[in-house]
Formats: C-alpha cells, structure tokens, sequence
C-alpha cells in the first residue's frame, strides 16, 4: 500500500481549501449587493444617474461579470480615490475573485472616509466571519449597533461572534436584544438554541429549534438550513434536520458539504440505501472526501459488503487525520472474518486516538476473550462498562469473561444488568454505532 507524503497531501488539499473559501464568500456576499445600492444613495444624495451606475455595478458583481464591473469601478476610483460607495464595491469585487487582503483594505478604505457607512462594515464583519477571526468582528459589529441600535442583523452576528469565543453570556444578551421580546428572529433564536444545547439544557434547545423550522420554513438560505441541520441533529432532531437539508440541497444541488450532512441525516434515520445514494454522489464529485469515504464504509460494513467497506475504509484511513472510527470499523470487518489478532492492533489503534472509545474496548475486549487473554480481556471490558454503564454489549462480554474465570456471582450481575437494560428498552449498538464525530 503505497503511503501518501504529508506535503503531498497539503499539496493537494490547498486548492481545494482555497476553492471552498472563494465559494462560501461568494455565497456570503450576495446578500449584502442589494444592499449596496441603498448605502449608495444616503452617500451620494439621491444623485440617480450615480445611483443607478452603483446599482448596475452590484448587479455586474452579483452576477459575477466581474471583468466590466471592475472596469466600471476602476474608472470611477480614478476620479474619485477615496469615494467609499465604490471602494465598498470594489471591495466585495476583490471578495469574490478571493483576493480577501485587498477586500478587507479597501472596506477599511471606505469606512475611514465615512465612519457612519454601516454598509462597509457589516462587509468587513461578513469577511472576518470567514477568515474565522471573530475577534474582529465584534469592534465593528460594536460601531454598527452604536450607529443602528435596532440593526437586529447585526445584533445576532455580534452573538455569533461571542459564541464562538465561547462567551455564551455576552452572546445571550445580544441575541436577547434582537429579539426584542417577540419570537420572529430565527438567527436570534437559533443563537439561542446552541447556547441551550452548550449548557446540556436540551429541552430548552429542544423548543427553540422547533421554532426555527416553523419561521425557516421557506428559507431560500442553504448556509443557514445546514447550520440548522447541523444542530438539530445534536438534540436527535432528526426529521427536522433531514427537511432543512433537503431544502439545502434542492437550493445549492452539487454542494458535497450539504450532501454529506443529508446522508447522516438519513443515517440516524437509520434509512441504508438514502444515505449510501448521498455518499456515494459526493465522492463523485469530490473523490478523496475522507468523510464521505468513512460514512460509506460504515454503510457497506453494516450491510455486511465487506470487500468494498474495507476499501473505503481504508482510503478514508489514508487521509492523513487520525479517525478512530476508521480503525474500529476495521476491526470488527477483521473479527467478523474470524481474524482477532489484527482485530487487536486495528482496535488498540482505535483506544489510542481516543481513550473514552466505549465501543471500541467492548470490541477489544471481546477479541481478547476468544484469544482467551484473560489480564486483558477485564482491563478493557471493565474501563468500558464504566465509559458506557447504558451499553448491554459491554455487560453480556464481561458477563462471558467472569464465567470463564470461575466468577459466577459477578457473571450473574452483569447479566441481570443486561436484562434490566433490555427490560428498559434501553436499544445497545450491538457493537456497531455511527461515528460519534461524524458531523461535516
């Protein structure tokens, strides 16, 4: 098996990198064009023959015949250097071709010469939201809201921007202000809902999120549905979040990312052959997908097509991030073959990359019983029963290993533990689950 260089692999995945980039902030910006033109025409006092070349020049760039919109803009910044309407524009240009040093200088430009041009700054926001450096963000989210108190759009970027610093109190309060006691802001409301969700209140999470589908229900936005897609499957929202990705996908048809998070989707809606027809379009389209790679893996092993799951498992295994997931699955394709000994290294693999890996040691447990491993087979089995007390699997096993020790007054407890759970209907994994971090 021919092993891939890390600097090959970096090689190879900074185009991509830098085309996902481009993509999301060409997406990121068209919603703020129409807006331009508004900004436009405070700026330059209702002038129409000015407005109406600024609103072809946004209409140039929205529809990305950006040669002629920046011919246009280049003619008007050499009359007018420091006119902030055109270095806005020629800033969200800039944005679009990827170029984002030159964006950010240029609406930087535009604000020094109208420190009341919200418009720039929201640009600059929605740039420092892409290049994940909320820390920039928040001062001219700050400055938006000082100039527009009511700016609900901005108050809910500025608790997006707290909550990924992970200061949920400050991200609250804004989220809090742009509701403004009524339940019509789902960027609010969903700010709200991970904040919950963060805190282990689920139910709270729970009835906030079932608010944003009901306002979300026509939402022509395939960012935001993912994103919410994203979070209802962390409180088992299941067919919300399939809906929302569905619609997501009907929007934008050929994006992988959306692709793959509807195949989990229909993976925890334990529907096989949806999820196996979604993994296997986006490794169409983007072959060396390594999430992709492992969900169909997981697919096809539970399916029991175990020369095509070792394949994909494999490849997703050579990508060059440690999954555990990958070495499990493994694992328990080499002990369904009957072949403990690598079960043992493909597993101990697993345990390493993640030592609170229930399901794994359950598996390596159970691999050291049949080699009869018996110091081992306890180690293992014992550590995962106090990872996964709900897990039958991990009981029945330690339950085998105390027979086969001459222990029965503990192989009873651990059975009538597996029969309390199963009397709970409290459903085991049968040693197989979904990665824990499959999440796009």
């Amino acid at each position: 098996m021919r092993k891939i260089s890390a600097s090959s692999r970096k090689k190879a995945q900074k185009p991509q990198k830098a085309q996902r980039v481009q993509k999301r902030l060409q997406r990121s910006l068209l919603c703020l064009l129409s807006l331009l033109c508004l900004f436009a025409a405070t700026a330059l006092g209702q002038q129409r023959d000015v407005v109406q070349l600024f609103e072809q020049v946004a209409t140039l760039i929205r529809d990305n015949r950006l040669p002629e919109a920046e011919k246009e803009l280049t003619s008007i910044l050499r009359a007018s250097p420091e006119l902030p309407v055109a270095l806005n524009l020629m800033g969200s240009l800039r944005a679009k071709q990827g170029r984002l040093v030159d964006a950010e200088n240029l609406f930087l430009r535009a604000i020094e010469n109208d420190k009341t041009f919200t418009g720039a700054r929201m640009n600059l926001v929605y740039l420092y939201f892409l290049k994940r450096a909320p820390d920039k963000a928040i001062p001219q989210l700050k400055e938006v809201i000082a100039l527009e108190p009511s700016n609900a759009e901005a108050l809910v970027m500025l608790g997006d921007a707290y909550l990924a610093q992970n200061d949920q109190q400050n991200a609250e309060q804004n989220y809090l202000a742009a509701l403004e006691g009524r339940l019509d802001n789902a960027g609010a409301l969903f700010g709200l809902a991970q904040i919950s969700r963060l805190k282990g209140e689920t139910r709270e999470a729970t009835i906030y999120l079932n608010r944003v589908a009901t306002l979300s229900a026509d939402s022509k936005s395939p960012d935001f549905l993912y994103r919410f897609g994203l979070e209802a499957m962390q409180v088992e929202m299941f067919d919300e979040a399939k809906s929302a990705l569905q619609r997501a996908v009907e929007l934008r048809p050929n994006d992988p990312a959306l692709m793959l998070a509807l195949g989990i989707a229909w993976l925890r809606k334990t529907d096989l052959f949806e999820a196996e027809k979604l993994f296997r379009r986006v490794l169409e389209i983007q072959p060396a997908n390594a999430q992709a790679q492992l969900h169909l893996g997981y697919v096809l092993l539970t399916q029991k097509k175990y020369p095509e799951a070792k394949l994909w498992l494999e490849k997703s295994g050579r990508s060059g991030v440690a999954v555990p997931e990958v070495s499990y699955y493994l694992g328990l394709l080499a002990q369904d073959q009957g072949d403990d000994t690598r079960a043992i290294a493909l597993l101990e693999t697993a345990v390493q990359h993640l030592p609170s890996y229930a399901l794994a040691r359950i598996a390596l447990g159970s691999s050291y019983l049949r080699l009869k491993n018996y110091v081992r087979a306890r180690q293992e089995l014992e550590a995962a029963v106090q990872l996964a007390p709900d897990e039958p699997s991990g009981h029945y096993n330690l339950a085998l290993l105390y027979a086969r020790t001459k222990e029965p007054a503990k192989a009873e407890e651990q059975m009538r533990i597996v029969e309390d759970l199963k009397s709970k209907r409290r459903t085991g994994s049968g040693g197989l689950v979904l990665p824990p971090k499959s999440t796009p």
